[in-house]
């Protein structure tokens, strides 16, 4: 259950950017500077973000096969 993990990318208020990282929206009166955080990171804030976190995984796994093929 790799979902059930604690880390910024099964993280409600977390939203990718790339493939590595991404934003942390927790505290949205710093709009638009949000924290960049890693998608392994962690913090005291987390949230689970339920379907969410299959929606951001296959995002992120296409946007590497994509890579892999631009350098192919």
């Amino acid at each position: 259950m790799k979902h059930l993990v604690k880390r910024c990318l099964t993280c409600r208020h977390f939203r990718p950017k790339d493939t590595v990282e991404g934003i942390c929206r927790i505290d949205k009166t710093l709009s638009p500077d949000y924290p960049i955080m890693g998608h392994e990171d962690v913090c005291a804030s987390w949230l689970t973000a339920g379907q969410q976190y299959y929606i951001r995984a296959g995002w992120v796994k296409k946007q590497l096969e994509n890579k892999q093929e631009d350098q192919q």
